[in-house]
């Protein structure tokens, strides 16, 4: 296993300002809401959910969806769904890139909404349509579903974080109105493996953290996984070193320099791809507390 101190290097301290006035308006409009979805991503669980959002939600309805499901361990999926089954919750797996999969979204939100509405001793019928409001940390998925939930893809959706930038009304069938948020960090990440993790998962942006860095963090969480597909990399067994690894992937795809020096750094980011793709394997990197 690679055991590397990551304390040692020193935190970004990103927080854009939008995102402050992004989570006042959030606070504004909730008012105006059912329930609130909250997105987290199911390879990190814990460490992709916002601790800020449930202390601020007035006690609204919640509900948790695990996205990215597909890139998860199916058996530790299992046991945060268990674990949180404990606690009197439901955890949703999803894959927001199958529309077939989350077709039945809306008509399952609203039937919650109005078991809620009965729970609570509302004798008179809804004639509105529902309105949920989606959150989450930035880059988690939020518009991608927004937009196979709305034929019309209302939302704005990229490949790094920060697209959504304000608050979007999109109407759904089943006589749902969702409201999709900018994603939104807490201020202050406290250590940075927690960083370096929210990074490889594309919630902070690229530049901010060296490639290199990240592909030996990487290195080093999949070293504590098994069944890792590490032939990817053109390796036949695990590498001692996150030095290792990315040598035999410049070496195994080419990946020089002028003067043929290996480019690490290009060889960072071709690994860090090929996790996200999927390539390397299924895996989750945090287990439910006992």
């Amino acid at each position: 296993m690679i055991d590397i101190d990551f304390s040692i290097y020193p935190l970004t301290g990103w927080f854009p300002g939008h995102m402050l006035k992004a989570e006042k308006a959030m606070q504004d409009a909730l008012k105006l809401v059912d329930m609130v979805v909250e997105l987290i991503d199911a390879r990190a669980p814990s460490s992709s959910q916002n601790p800020s959002f449930r202390e601020k939600l007035q006690n609204k309805p919640f509900i948790t969806v695990a996205n990215k499901s597909d890139l998860a361990d199916p058996a530790a999926s299992q046991r945060w769904v268990d674990a949180y089954a404990k606690q009197g919750e439901r955890l949703f797996l999803l894959d927001a890139r199958r529309t077939a999969a989350i077709r039945g979204l809306p008509k399952l939100w609203r039937q919650i909404i109005l078991d809620e509405r009965a729970r609570r001793g509302a004798t008179r019928p809804l004639t509105r349509p529902v309105r949920i409001m989606i959150v989450g940390i930035p880059n988690i998925g939020k518009s991608t579903l927004v937009n196979h939930l709305h034929e019309r893809n209302k939302a704005k959706v990229g490949p790094k974080p920060g697209v959504t930038r304000q608050n979007q009304w999109i109407p759904l069938p089943d006589n749902v109105e969702l409201l999709d948020t900018p994603g939104i960090l807490w201020p202050k990440i406290e250590t940075k493996r927690h960083e370096l993790l929210l990074a490889l998962l594309g919630n902070l942006k690229e530049e901010l953290v060296d490639p290199v860095l990240l592909a030996d963090y990487l290195a080093c969480r999949l070293s504590e996984q098994p069944k890792v597909k590490w032939s990817v990399l053109g390796l036949d067994a695990p590498p001692e070193s996150p030095d290792q690894a990315l040598k035999t992937l410049a070496k195994r795809r080419g990946l020089l320099k002028q003067g043929g020096v290996l480019d690490l750094e290009r060889a960072a980011n071709a690994f860090i791809k090929d996790y996200r793709d999927g390539k390397l394997g299924r895996f989750t990197f945090e287990n439910p507390p006992e």
